[in-house]
C-alpha cells in the first residue's frame, strides 16, 4: 500500500467490440525503470497490470506523476493495451496523471490516432491572471447619437431648443431689444412716451433739488422737529411700545386701595387670616381695640387665682372651693367624668388630681385616667395609676399622658376608672367640690349643655373606652377636682 502522503489518481476504462460485447485482455501501466521517492524512502518500479472484468472494464489506482518528491521529477506512464481479438498487436502510449484530477478515464486521454501513440496531458487548474497589458491606441470617434434629446438622422435645432429667443423677434414688441452702434437701445424700440426727461419739478437743464423743492424738511429741520429712530434710549416699557400706560399689576405691585399701609389711618374690609398673630406692646384705650393676651390675662384674673397662675392650662374648678371634710372615694369599675374647659389651643401632656390621703399599694393595674372630647372621643390616656399613685397625706398627683394631645378650645372630660381598693375607702381619696342634691351644685347648667360632673352608665369597667355616646353620660353626685397641664 502506498504511503498516504503520495497523491493517487483512479484510472478507469471500458473496452467493447463494435457489436457491444465486452472485450477481454489486460492493460499495463509502466513507470520508468525505477522511481525513487526521497521523502518516503521508497523505490517504485515494474508495471501495474489491470485485467478487464466481465463488462470489459478496468479500474486501477496509481500514484500521480506530478507528486512532489519523485526522482526523476518529470515522468510518464507507458500504457500497453493487450486485448483479445486484436491479434498480437498491442497499443502503447504515454500518459501523465495529475494530482489535480483524482479520477480520469483512458478514453479521455488516450490518443485517437494509433499511429501517433503519444500521451495526452490532462489539463491542470487555471493559473493566476497575468499582468495588465499596455493600453491600445484610441479608436476613431463614434457617431453622435443625440443632440438636446433629439435622435433624428438629420437634426435641426430651433431657438427654443437651446432656450434662446428667435432672431425674428429681435427689436419687435414682445421680443427683445437690440443695441445700436452706440451700445444703446434705439429710440424706435423704446415704448411710446418714453425718452429723455424733459423737466423735473418744472426745471430743465442740470437740475438739483433741495428738500424744500419736494416739500420736505432739511436734515437740520427734521432733527430739530422729530426724534431720530435711534435717538431715544428707551425703546419699550415692560415689553410694551407705543403709548404705554402701566398699572400696578404691570409692575408687580398692589394697587393703593388694595394694600395695608404702614402709616396713617385706613379701613380694612373683609376677613383677614394671619399666619402669625400680630404683635403689639400698646395697651387698648377704647372698647373696640384689639389687645394683647398678656393684657387680657392680667385684667381678667386680677385679684383672683387662675389655672395658669399655679401652672395649669385648665381645671374643673378652683381647688380652694373643694369640700374640706368629705373626699371622694371611687367605686371599682365606675368611669367618672370631670369636665374641664379650655379657652385657648393647648398642648395637653398631663392630667392632675389632688389626693388628700392614700394608704398606698391598693390600686390595681386596671386603673387609668384619660382625656375625652365633648363628643366622647378619647384623645389621651395615662399609664396604669398604680405606677403613679403612692402613699400620701395630701399632694397633687401629676399623671402624664402616653402621648401629648393638641387640644382646640372647647370643653373636655377627664375620665377616671379605679380598680383594686376593697373597701373603696382604702383607695386614694380625691378632692371634690360641693355635692348638695342629687347632682353636685357645681354641675348646674341649662338644658342641653355639657354635664360638668358625671359618670358612664356602664359599670364594671377595667379600662377606658376609646369612645362613648354622650347620651350615656349620667349626672352624678361626685364632683372630683381635676386639672390639665402642659
Amino acid at each position: 500500500m502506498l504511503p498516504q502522503s503520495i497523491p493517487t489518481v483512479t484510472v478507469t476504462a471500458r473496452y467493447l467490440t463494435p457489436d457491444g460485447r465486452p472485450m477481454s485482455g489486460t492493460v499495463d501501466f509502466r513507470p520508468p525503470a525505477l522511481l525513487t521517492h526521497a521523502e518516503e524512502d521508497l523505490f517504485l518500479g515494474g508495471p501495474t497490470r489491470a485485467t478487464l472484468d466481465s463488462e470489459g472494464r478496468v479500474h486501477v489506482v496509481l500514484p500521480a506523476t506530478d507528486a512532489p518528491g519523485w526522482n526523476p521529477a518529470v515522468w510518464t506512464y507507458t500504457v500497453t493495451e493487450r486485448l483479445s481479438g486484436l491479434g498480437r498487436t498491442a497499443r502503447s502510449y504515454q500518459i501523465v496523471l495529475s494530482a489535480d484530477h483524482p479520477t480520469v478515464d483512458l478514453a479521455d486521454i488516450a490518443p485517437a490516432d494509433p499511429a501517433n501513440p503519444q500521451y495526452v496531458a490532462v489539463p491542470g487548474p487555471a493559473g493566476p491572471p497575468g499582468e495588465l497589458g499596455p493600453q491600445g491606441p484610441a479608436g476613431p470617434a463614434g457617431a453622435v447619437h443625440s443632440v438636446n434629446g433629439k435622435t433624428d438622422a438629420d437634426i435641426v435645432l430651433t431657438a427654443a431648443d437651446v432656450s434662446a429667443v428667435d432672431a425674428s423677434r429681435a427689436g419687435t414688441p414682445g421680443g427683445v431689444a437690440t443695441l445700436g452702434a452706440d451700445g444703446l437701445v434705439p429710440a424706435a424700440q423704446l415704448p411710446a412716451g418714453g425718452g429723455a426727461v424733459a423737466s423735473v419739478n418744472g426745471r430743465t437743464g442740470n437740475v438739483t433739488l433741495a428738500a424744500t423743492d419736494v416739500g420736505a424738511l432739511s436734515q437740520a429741520a427734521g432733527d430739530a422737529r422729530y426724534l431720530a429712530i435711534d435717538g431715544s434710549p428707551v425703546t419699550s416699557v415692560n415689553g410694551r411700545t407705543g403709548a404705554v400706560v402701566l398699572n400696578a399689576t404691570d409692575v408687580s405691585a398692589v394697587a393703593s386701595g388694595d394694600a395695608v399701609l404702614l402709616t396713617g389711618n385706613q379701613t380694612v374690609q373683609g376677613t383677614k387670616t394671619f399666619a402669625a398673630p400680630p404683635l403689639t406692646t400698646v395697651t387698648p384705650t377704647t372698647d373696640d381695640q384689639l389687645t394683647r393676651r398678656g393684657y387680657v390675662d392680667a385684667v381678667s384674673s386680677a385679684g383672683s387665682w387662675s389655672p395658669s397662675a399655679v401652672g395649669f392650662a385648665g381645671w374643673a374648678f378652683d381647688p380652694a372651693c373643694g369640700s374640706a371634710a368629705t373626699p371622694q372615694y371611687c367605686i371599682n369599675g365606675w368611669v367618672y367624668l370631670i369636665g374641664v374647659p379650655l379657652h385657648a389651643q393647648t398642648i395637653v401632656k398631663n392630667i392632675a388630681f389632688y389626693v388628700p390621703g392614700y394608704v398606698g399599694n391598693t390600686l390595681g393595674a386596671a386603673s387609668f385616667a384619660g382625656l375625652y372630647t365633648s363628643a366622647g372621643a378619647r384623645v389621651g390616656v395615662t399609664a396604669a395609676l398604680n405606677t403613679l399613685f403612692t402613699a400620701t397625706e395630701g399632694r397633687t398627683v401629676v399623671c402624664p399622658l402616653t402621648a401629648a394631645y393638641t387640644a382646640a378650645p372647647g370643653n373636655y372630660w377627664v375620665a377616671l376608672v379605679i380598680n383594686g381598693p376593697s373597701p373603696n375607702t382604702s383607695g386614694p381619696a380625691f378632692l371634690r367640690g360641693s355635692s348638695v342634691g342629687q347632682a353636685p351644685g357645681g354641675s348646674a347648667r341649662m338644658p342641653g349643655y355639657p354635664i360638668r360632673h358625671g359618670r358612664l352608665s356602664t359599670t364594671g369597667q377595667t379600662s377606658l373606652p376609646t369612645s362613648f355616646p354622650v347620651a350615656n353620660v349620667v349626672a352624678d353626685s361626685n364632683a372630683i377636682w381635676a386639672a390639665l397641664a402642659t
